[in-house]
């Protein structure tokens, strides 16, 4: 009995340590690439390593079960060659401004946050 409540908690403990599959970026002005006109008040809506939806705050739904990420003021620019587009990787990089787009703020690659 003690060895099974050892069990239960030591994977409730690892369970909380686990990173979102599903991460979505909230507000900032995201140019999803080349010659695309950029959206602001966007959403960006990862899932896994790759991107499921992008688009206006307001016509997409936010997953319930979902990392969060208030991006109000921030830029979202592709981190590589693939466009800001549903079915491609989730590589991104925020900025303060697009006057600043040679100091990340931060950066996601396949989906996750890098350090």
């Amino acid at each position: 009995m003690l060895r099974t409540l050892f069990v239960i908690a030591a994977l409730a403990a690892l369970t909380g340590c686990q990173e979102a599959q599903t991460k979505v970026l909230i507000g900032g002005t995201c140019s999803p690439g080349a010659g695309a006109a950029p959206i602001q008040d966007s959403i960006v809506v990862v899932s896994g390593s790759t991107i499921r939806a992008v688009g206006l705050r307001k016509d997409i739904p936010v997953p319930q079960d979902s990392e969060r990420t208030n991006l109000e003021g921030k830029w979202i620019l592709p981190g590589g060659a693939e466009p800001i587009a549903p079915g491609q990787p989730a590589n991104l990089v925020i900025y303060n401004s697009p006057e600043t787009a040679t100091t990340p703020v931060r950066r996601m690659t396949a989906g996750r946050w890098n350090p």
